[in-house]
């Protein structure tokens, strides 16, 4: 599957990302992970066989989406709006159900979705993402009074690289270790020429913590909301590698299959590619 630009001014803000040239069937939405961008699903879309519209969108602040203005936060939960407004743009896609297939946060936003939502989507294909952190209710206060103190903080420090090459490395070193080849398809769409060198096009607001976390508790109670069948694909080196609380937030669906392939966190595009289309196709072909 080939992929090429795409740019849609919404109701909210303007979205870019990469699609395919279909437009006949349900869309496939496709949701990156955190300080990622829409290049993440090139290496896998080389491997998909997905004969509908698929549409991988770079958030807001990430890629070349527009950021939020300067005054604003990126609270997680505004994302589910971000990505309605897309599907209200896009041609063809309004009021259509759409497969939701994200990585990481992109996973747990699309899970939110799917909760809130239901009636719009078909599917869900989580992809090394099972939920948000969570926090007990004697680390509520200490997570605002960081949060607060950080966001009163307006200016943030912008990282320069003096070349491409340095960006690449520091990109491999970062969340979730990456190959060469991983981090320069993400340092290609996720950086821009600034005096001295080349910069993250990330907004640098991103980095700064949420003011509050869900409880576990919460977190049961809106993906046991969740109607639609769900497969979530893990890395043998992932984040649920230890399976540490992989089988407790299964038990909230009332649908899920559990599958594993070779590879970290990212390994939809450096890990077992393949493996990880061919779960996919399955599940969309159903």
């Amino acid at each position: 599957m080939q992929l090429e630009p795409f740019e849609i001014q919404t109701e909210r803000l303007k979205i870019a990302g990469l699609k395919n040239n279909v437009t006949e069937g349900y869309p496939v939405i496709a949701l990156h992970g955190w300080l990622d961008n829409a290049a993440s699903f090139e290496p896998l879309s080389k491997h998909l066989a997905i004969n509908r519209p698929f549409y991988a969108m770079d958030l807001p602040g990430h890629g070349l989406s527009e950021h939020r203005p300067a005054t604003s936060t990126y609270p997680l939960m505004e994302n589910i709006l971000d990505v309605m407004a897309l599907l209200d743009a896009c041609e063809g896609i309004n009021n259509q159900k759409v497969t939701l297939l994200g990585h990481s946060l992109g996973g747990i936003i699309g899970a939110f979705i799917a909760a809130t939502i239901p009636e719009r989507v078909e599917q869900l294909i989580l992809l090394d993402s099972l939920g948000p952190l969570t926090d007990e209710i004697t680390a509520v206060l200490p997570q605002l009074r960081n949060a607060v103190a950080k966001a009163m903080k307006i200016n943030s420090r912008v990282s320069v690289f003096p070349s491409k090459d340095v960006a690449v490395r520091a990109r491999m070193a970062g969340i979730g270790k990456l190959s060469r080849e991983a981090a320069e398809c993400l340092v290609s769409r996720g950086t821009i020429e600034v005096p001295g060198g080349i910069s993250w096009r990330s907004d640098p607001k991103l980095l700064k913590p949420s003011f509050l976390r869900l409880s576990e508790a919460q977190v049961e109670v809106i993906f046991s909301g969740i109607e639609c069948p769900v497969r979530l694909i893990t890395g043998t080196e992932g984040y649920f590698s230890g399976n540490k609380g992989l089988g407790q937030r299964m038990s909230y669906f009332k649908h899920i299959e559990h599958y594993q392939v070779q590879g970290g966190h990212h390994f939809h595009m450096d890990g077992d590619i393949e493996s990880t289309a061919r779960y996919i196709n399955g599940f969309i072909q159903l």
